[in-house]
């Protein structure tokens, strides 16, 4: 569906215009990973069918959370994180979407070397790269989607590092840097930028997306004030044909 949208950029502007309202249309569709669906029942002693329900509400249920919390400050915003039983849900039905799905399958092929996938979320990206034979580090902030991704790597007997961010900064470089969803979630993405580009090899990949968010649709989401691409030509990455691809110089 991508190569469509792509190839109709040839066409007259209203064609472009239905392509890319029948692309958004189809990246909205959500087919149900019946292994993780599994996976959460087991973890919270629920049934797959109230699961099913906590999937597709997750994210309604997160933002009344955040909304209820009303976190300000950085140190507020972790402790949202810390404390939300939502937000599991929330990234687990997200990654369930077919533009989600096409996206990861992508970056997966792309991957090599010692991985970080920063911000790591639930880490079922981080599983599908070790299925692959693949030396994948997690790293996220304390919570129980940190939790919960440590015990699925375990479940399903993966040896994989967990960084908890909260306490821990990253100590070794990487061949390629995962920060997928994650940069707009930041209130010094500035600072996140210049940490991921220290800990990238030579050579190697940052696969980062959402770098030039404007508007704001999810009230988690931070705008990027600054020109992102810009600054990531001053620490010495470059674009390349993807948007999300980034190599170091």
């Amino acid at each position: 569906m991508r190569i469509i949208l792509k190839i109709g950029k040839k066409f007259p502007k209203p064609i472009q215009k239905v392509l890319a309202w029948l692309y958004h249309r189809w990246s909205l569709k959500v087919r149900l990973d019946k292994n993780i669906v599994k996976d959460l029942a087991e973890y919270f002693a629920l049934d797959q069918k109230k699961i099913i329900w906590m999937l597709k509400s997750g994210k309604k249920l997160n933002n009344d959370f955040w909304y209820f919390l009303n976190p300000k400050t950085e140190e507020e915003i972790k402790k949202f994180y810390e404390l939300t039983p939502y937000y599991i849900f929330d990234l687990a039905y997200w990654h369930m979407l077919r533009a989600q799905r096409d996206l990861r399958n992508n970056v997966i092929k792309l991957c090599e070397g010692d991985i970080l996938d920063y911000g790591g979320g639930i880490g079922d990206l981080c599983l599908e790269l070790a299925k692959k034979g693949l030396n994948v580090t997690y790293a996220d902030i304390y919570g129980k989607t940190f939790e919960f991704a440590k015990w699925l790597f375990k479940k399903r007997g993966y040896g994989i590092e967990a960084i908890n961010l909260t306490k821990e900064s990253l100590s070794k470089s990487y061949d390629t840097i995962l920060c997928i969803d994650v940069i707009e979630h930041v209130s010094d993405p500035q600072k996140l930028l210049k940490d991921l580009a220290c800990h990238l090899n030579n050579n190697g990949k940052l696969i980062i997306t959402n770098l030039n968010i404007q508007e704001i649709k999810h009230p988690m989401h931070f705008k990027i004030g600054f020109n992102a691409g810009n600054y990531l030509n001053s620490l010495g990455l470059f674009q390349t044909k993807e948007p999300w691809l980034w190599l170091k110089s």
